[in-house]
């Protein structure tokens, strides 16, 4: 069994979290972390400010950052590395730059000679931030949120981040589908050294996420040892079947986090399915198909549709498309349909929502 603590937390405020994320470390067996060198990984899609509910709270991470510190770890570090992330980027505008600067921990910069790891399941090499193997162990610092390609975006998914920039965005080029993708993902997770995972669900995401949805009070702060069985739990409180998201489903099928079935979890406290949220936004709002098991089944996605009066001209998703299906023309952003993959990458990083994805 593994266990997951699902704890009320109805503010920001920082005694309020961070007394609600030491019960959820005690109740589900919180690692020995005496002298260790620790690595938070929090959720950083793109530095967005903390209202908007794209990045992990700033302090949410400055609650972990004392209380790992309390429980006597040898150094604490952080990182992430957005979708389009430059050399020298620090999250100043979501303040968890700021958080670290407070609390004399250093930010790292995951881009700065990388190095190749071989993933499991998905079975080749990738390029992942060199401080994996510098840590002894990673603790993920995901959001609770939706994601237009895998359904919701988790504790485990949180560790692509580890793949510096826009190297992430290659990885669609080579696994198109969700159950591919899905194998990659639980190839990084399976080499992230994650040791525990606290997701920030006291504002999360519905609707068009991952960069797009909408702020949506959850009041939850949910923990566990498993970052799999953590995804189980939010996947539950979403309201879909935990079996039919892609990262989940191939999870379980393959062993990777030590549990082979959802039954595998266990609430010491508030169990996931006594807080369903019955009217959340999910992606589509419908249960995903069984098609996402099929390896052609991205050429059946929607390509994504642009709001040409919404843009603002910024390139963004035209400089991340990994299938150089987008191009700017007599004012406007034009979409290749025969060349796009449906990975949305590009839907993730606009900044102004000028991209959806019909249902």
């Amino acid at each position: 069994m593994s266990k997951v603590s699902i704890v009320e937390c109805k503010t920001y405020e920082l005694e309020e979290v961070k007394r609600a994320i030491e019960i959820a470390m005690g109740k589900a067996d919180f690692p020995d972390i005496s002298g260790k060198k620790v690595l938070l990984k929090p959720n950083i899609l793109s530095d967005a400010a903390p209202e908007k509910c794209v990045t992990t709270h700033p302090v949410v991470l400055k609650a972990v950052i004392q209380l790992v510190r309390e429980r006597g770890a040898g150094e604490i570090l952080v990182g992430d590395s957005p979708a389009l992330q430059n050399g020298g980027f620090k999250p100043k505008i979501s303040q968890l730059n700021q958080i670290c600067e407070e609390e004399g921990v250093e930010w790292v910069d995951f881009t700065i000679k990388p190095i190749s790891k071989k993933l499991p399941i998905a079975n080749h090499k990738v390029a992942m931030a060199r401080i994996i193997d510098d840590v002894d162990l990673s603790i993920s610092l995901p959001k609770f949120k939706t994601h237009e390609f895998m359904y919701m975006t988790g504790a485990m998914k949180n560790m692509f981040g580890l793949m510096p920039s826009v190297r992430k965005s290659a990885q669609h080029v080579r696994h198109p589908s969700r159950s591919s993708f899905a194998r990659m993902i639980c190839g990084i997770s399976s080499v992230a050294k994650v040791e525990f995972a606290i997701m920030d669900a006291v504002m999360g995401m519905e609707g068009p996420g991952p960069g797009n949805g909408y702020p949506r009070a959850v009041n939850k702060i949910i923990a566990g040892k498993n970052p799999l069985a953590v995804d189980i739990a939010q996947a539950t409180m979403m309201g879909y079947d935990p079996m039919k998201m892609p990262v989940i489903k191939c999870a379980l099928e393959n062993q990777i986090m030590e549990i082979s079935s959802v039954d595998q979890v266990e609430y010491p406290l508030i169990s996931a399915k006594d807080v369903i949220i019955k009217d959340f936004q999910r992606i589509g709002n419908n249960q995903p198909s069984d098609l996402d098991d099929h390896e052609s089944e991205h050429l059946q996605r929607p390509a994504p549709q642009f709001d040409d009066d919404k843009c603002i001209y910024c390139k963004k998703c035209i400089n991340i498309c990994p299938a150089k299906a987008l191009t700017f023309e007599e004012e406007k952003v034009c979409i290749d349909e025969t060349k796009c993959i449906r990975c949305y990458c590009c839907h993730e990083v606009c900044p102004v929502s000028a991209i959806s994805i019909p249902h």
